[in-house]
């Protein structure tokens, strides 16, 4: 299977969710010992540990089912960073983080910590919008374009996501799951109040 066919089958798989930094650093693995380069500091100091947490509990709370915080996905997002990202992309992250603790997110209240992100969730798409701009005048002009890191609250989204969804209480509680499969069915109806499948 070509690299191509690959990305496009995960893409389909993830809900097409994830840019595509995320998606090659899913498929390619971990970066060699030789790829030494960061742009952040690991691991994260107690404080850091605690923000990215608390960003990963807003976008997935608990509620009948288990949050962010308790599926781990700070810890994923700081292993993923650090294993599987390039320099570009821990520098974004790095950035948003750094304008979060400005704002002192986690002295703010629940609802002014919404605020911010729902603020920097409109920066993400303009930046994506502008990048995607950038990047077609480059290719008309016949010119290279080096791709610039995934903004923050993108990266952070994305990474939130696949932490819980493939960690233990998200696929067995927030998915319906099934241990042991039987035989393979390609195509079932989900009942009314249904949850969608683990993977």
């Amino acid at each position: 299977m070509k690299r191509r066919d690959a990305l496009g089958r995960v893409a389909l798989l993830m809900g097409g969710t994830l840019s595509a930094p995320t998606m090659l650093a899913f498929l390619e693995g971990c970066k060699s010992s030789t790829e030494t380069a960061s742009a952040m500091t690991f691991p994260f100091s107690t404080d850091r540990k605690a923000l990215v947490s608390e960003v990963a509990e807003i976008i997935i709370p608990k509620t009948d089912t288990p949050g962010a915080k308790d599926a781990k996905v700070g810890e994923f997002i700081e292993m993923m960073l650090k294993d599987c990202y390039a320099a570009k992309d821990q520098e974004s992250f790095n950035k948003g983080l750094a304008e979060l603790e400005k704002k002192d997110f986690l002295k703010a209240k629940p609802e002014e910590q919404t605020k911010i992100l729902k603020e920097m969730e409109a920066n993400a798409k303009d930046e994506l919008a502008k990048a995607g701009e950038e990047k077609k005048k480059y290719t008309e002009a016949g010119k290279e374009y080096t791709d610039a890191g995934v903004p923050f609250f993108r990266l952070m989204k994305e990474l939130t996501l696949l932490g819980y969804f493939t960690s233990e209480p998200g696929a067995t509680q927030a998915l319906e799951y099934v241990a042991v499969p039987g035989r393979y069915d390609g195509c079932i109806d989900l009942k009314p109040g249904q949850k969608n499948w683990a993977m």
